[in-house]
């Protein structure tokens, strides 16, 4: 296989490119922590050092970001202003290239960016076999008509509830293929399948795709392009869940207060 998936981490490893891809960043998610009542230090040195063992284990010469590099907007915070552009001239003393088409947080990002970075238009840009894009708008035909889509966005988990309904989330990978009646409605040609990236900082949240009652995110998931049901679901150790639709979960209870009279 020339796309591999790198046990244990959420990063894909296009061998026939020499890529290595990645997504999700959130550089800065932690402002948004701070404001909710939380201090936490910064993520950035630890995201550095991943990505950097990443790029000496694979050799790869790109790196690949498939948006939402930062997580800030409308206003970056001070880390992503000065940490984002420091990221970036490090992971150059290991690569030759690297591609980033914007993410819905990616608002303003080329000011961060040395014009050395390849950014791409948000509706994806295709490499070697692969279309790549964000996830939250729609993707170009181009993109639509690589033989594999690779997406992000959804930050997909997998949900598990035990006996007396405690619930859990792992990140996951889903592979899977498209309603191709639905999305030759609107993209005339189509690739073979896709690939959903789960988000490479593990601060954010996650979509439990396992969970019906989730709302679905996404252009082609809200539109019913990706046939969801019949993907497959893998952990980062590359344990092989099989398809969404025969690991279904119930939805989260949730309660609420009656309101007095």
């Amino acid at each position: 296989m020339s796309l591999l998936p790198i046990i244990d981490e959420p990063a894909l490893f296009a061998r026939d490119i020499n890529a290595l891809i990645v997504a999700d960043l959130h550089m800065g998610i932690e402002h948004e922590i701070f404001l909710a009542g939380a201090k936490i230090p910064s993520k950035t040195e630890e995201l550095q050092k991943n990505l950097i063992k990443l790029l000496k284990e694979t050799a790869a010469d790109k790196l690949i970001i498939a948006g939402d590099l930062k997580h800030n907007i409308p206003v970056s915070s001070f880390r992503e202003e000065r940490e984002i552009p420091e990221l970036i001239y490090t992971l150059f003393d290991y690569v030759d290239e690297i591609h980033l088409t914007p993410g819905n947080h990616d608002g303003g990002i080329r000011e961060f960016l040395p014009e050395i970075v390849k950014l791409h238009s948000s509706k994806g840009f295709a490499i070697g076999d692969y279309g790549i894009w964000h996830g939250h708008c729609w993707p170009s035909e181009e993109v639509m008509a690589s033989k594999r889509v690779i997406m992000a966005h959804v930050h997909p988990q997998a949900a598990f509830v035990d006996g007396v309904e405690a619930r859990s989330a792992e990140r996951c990978w889903i592979r899977g293929k498209w309603n191709r009646k639905k999305a030759m409605e609107k993209y005339p040609k189509l690739g073979d399948n896709f690939v959903m990236i789960p988000a490479f900082n593990d601060l954010c949240g996650g979509s439990h795709v396992n969970d019906n009652s989730q709302r679905k995110i996404g252009t082609v998931l809200r539109n019913e392009l990706a046939d969801i049901k019949n993907a497959e679901m893998f952990l980062l150790d590359g344990t092989n869940l099989g398809k969404v639709k025969d690991n279904l979960v119930k939805g989260e209870r949730r309660f609420f207060r009656k309101k007095k009279r």
